[in-house]
Order: C-alpha cells, then structure tokens, then sequence
C-alpha cells in the first residue's frame, strides 16, 4: 500500500523539496514555514509526543486532511480524536519515527472506519525536528 502513496504527485513534490532542504532527509520545523511548503500546509499534519500522557499531541491537523476526515482534531491527544482503535498503532508507528532518525514510511488506506470506503488517503510519515530536538512527526497527506 505503501507504493500506492510514494506515486502520488503531492506527495513526491513535497519529499523531493525536504530532500533539497535537508542535509539528514528530516524535515525541519522552521523550513516548514518558509515560502515553498506554504501551499502543502493544508495537507499536514504534525504530532508532538507527550510522554507523560503516553500519547501524541496533534499540533496542526491541516484544512483539507480536516475536510476529508470531516474533523478538526487540533489540539487534541491521539487517543480523544476520533483514531479510536488506531491509537495503539499510531502511537508505536510515531515512536519508532521519532527514535530512528530519518526514517519515512508511505501508507494508503480508505475511511473504512467512518464507512467510507469510497474515500482514499495516502501518506508520507516523517520525523520532525524543531529546535534541534525530533519529537515530533510530520505527516503529508493526499486524498481522492
């Protein structure tokens, strides 16, 4: 399923642009603001990890990932949104983002959970770092 998300055009567009700002391949918060990844930002999310909830935080769930997941989940831990099941998952997948340096991984799925299968998502899950620390874990996503 992975292949599925790494052919999709916004989401190569966006991985080759880390690349060419990157030395390491981790993308890096304060590049995230600049004029080039302005037009990806509803298309992001960002997870901060909150160790002492045992959980992460969703820092910026983007327009248009909140439009096709019919939520806004900003603001809130993983485990309040509406992931449900997926927390265990999601947590243990952003763990080993975090702790393993520049690794990405491409997924795909539908809405299934929500009974909409007719709804595909793809994305590209990579470690984030803000202010020298990567405790964070971005995620660009694509939709059709």
């Amino acid at each position: 399923m992975g292949q599925l998300a790494l052919e999709r055009p916004l989401l190569e567009q966006f991985t080759k642009l880390i690349d060419q700002v990157s030395d390491d391949g981790v993308a890096d918060f304060a590049v995230l603001q600049t004029q080039p990844f302005i037009r990806f930002w509803p298309n992001l999310v960002i997870y901060r990890h909150e160790p002492d909830a045992r959980d992460f935080r969703i820092l910026l769930f983007g327009t248009k990932v909140a439009t096709n997941y019919e939520k806004d989940w900003s603001g809130l831990l993983v485990k309040d949104s509406g992931f449900g099941k997926g927390y265990e998952t999601i947590y243990n997948v952003n763990m080993g983002l975090i702790s393993g340096g520049n690794q990405r991984l491409a997924d795909s799925g539908t809405f299934n959970f929500q009974n909409r299968d007719h709804v595909n998502w793809y994305e590209i899950k990579m470690p984030l770092r803000r202010n020298g620390e990567i405790n964070e874990v971005l995620v660009i996503m694509d939709f059709n």
